[in-house]
């Protein structure tokens, strides 16, 4: 009987291979070869899936944005106030752990390349977007104080951007709960305070 092949999984193995390459010996090292060794596979058998080294970063790149969707998906079964609901989903675009951590390496590793190989496109616009977004749900809740939204959307985003990359470049200081109060103590500047309770 011919063995049944996961051809999804393989594609995920190669590509959580080439992350580990690239966090270990740099981007410049994610070849065909040390990416099927680290997988396991023959050279052949990554071709198969990707025929060239291009088409496989590009999937490498776009599992990265997968899993922070998946996280982000997930928090929907959670029963959050709004206010709570935005601090979780900011805090899952920073680096809070091992795993996020070379999420987030790799990311700027690929960002950095696309910047140097013509036809590697690095989408800035869906992160962007999720960003500032979260200050047009917080207006869409009533939650939003008198603010300029198109100046404070780009604050948040420098915000998110400056939070991440401390993180990456001091991984000492990952830790979920202080990332979150800091968050937190952002958003205490745009949201409105709760109406005092009657005596």
């Amino acid at each position: 009987m011919p063995k049944i092949v996961d051809h999804a999984k393989r594609k995920k193995l190669l590509a959580e291979a080439t992350w580990k390459i690239i966090s270990e010996q740099g981007i410049q090292h994610a070849t065909s070869r040390t990416i099927a060794k680290e997988a396991g596979l023959s050279q052949g058998a990554l071709r198969h899936y990707f025929p060239t080294q291009e088409s496989l970063l590009i999937f490498a790149m776009e599992l990265v944005k997968e899993k922070v969707v998946i996280r982000l998906t997930n928090l929907e079964e959670k029963e959050l106030t709004p206010a709570e609901r935005i601090v979780e989903y900011l805090v899952e675009l920073i680096p809070t752990d091992q795993q996020t951590l070379l999420e987030m390496e790799v990311w700027f590793a690929f960002v950095t390349f696309g910047k140097t190989h013509q036809g590697f496109d690095i989408n800035y616009e869906e992160l962007q977007t999720a960003i500032k977004d979260c200050i047009v749900y917080l207006k869409k809740e009533g939650l939003l104080r008198e603010v300029d939204e198109e100046l404070e959307k780009e604050k948040l985003y420098a915000f998110m951007n400056g939070m991440a990359l401390n993180l990456y470049l001091e991984p000492q200081k990952m830790d979920r709960e202080r990332s979150k109060e800091m968050i937190k103590d952002y958003l205490k500047s745009i949201i409105k305070k709760p109406p005092a309770k009657a005596e």
